[in-house]
């Protein structure tokens, strides 16, 4: 009777050492700055501030921040399904005028990635992976929605445990104003962040 038991827990334990190897599941929240050129905001902006004089800065938004939660579907360390949801935002603050501005954006989607292994046991891993996401932008009265990819290249490191992925992308996200559409909100930028998956 022993004998029959502990066979049944090592074939059990057997089992999910090879379910492991096989896929995981994994959370992350994920912080990136992306760099970006609006042109049709910055020349809003611009407009309306035409009556002040700005002595430093500039008034263009080129910054902004994206904070987001995500899943990672992961098979064998070398296939990837991610959601993911985002909020991006885009703040600038005209101290000499006491104006304010916001571009923001909330996106969701499904990214796929593959993990090029840099070692046979597969422990840290290149990142290549691509995605199509759903973006809502609104900056002041205008605001649009629009369907594009997103490009990412990274490093995965510690595969098997608390898996870091430092990642440069490259998001497109671009949609015309709802009601006046010859104005575009651009939101397509050079990112560049970290995915701390647990």
């Amino acid at each position: 009777m022993r004998k029959h038991t502990l066979l049944i827990i090592v074939f059990i334990i057997s089992l999910n050492v090879s379910a492991q190897e096989v896929f995981e599941f994994k959370f992350f929240p994920s912080v990136h700055f992306g760099f970006y050129n609006p042109e049709d905001v910055n020349t809003w902006i611009e407009n309306d501030l035409s009556n002040y004089y700005i002595t430093a800065g500039t008034s263009d938004l080129i910054l902004n921040i994206n904070v987001g939660i995500g899943f990672g579907f992961r098979f064998f360390n070398l296939i990837e399904a991610q959601p993911i949801m985002e909020y991006s935002f885009s703040p600038k603050i005209i101290s000499g005028a006491d104006k304010t501005y916001n571009f923001t954006k909330f996106s969701g989607g499904m990214m796929a990635n593959f993990l090029a292994p840099l070692s046979p046991t597969k422990r840290n891993s290149i990142i290549i992976g691509v995605g199509l996401l759903y973006h809502s932008m609104s900056f002041e009265d205008f605001s649009g929605n629009s369907v594009n990819p997103r490009f990412q290249t990274g490093v995965s490191l510690n595969n098997n445990k608390f898996n870091p992925q430092i990642i440069l992308a490259y998001d497109l996200a671009k949609a015309t104003d709802d009601e006046y559409e010859n104005f575009e909100l651009d939101y397509s930028s050079v990112r560049i962040g970290i995915n701390l998956n647990f």
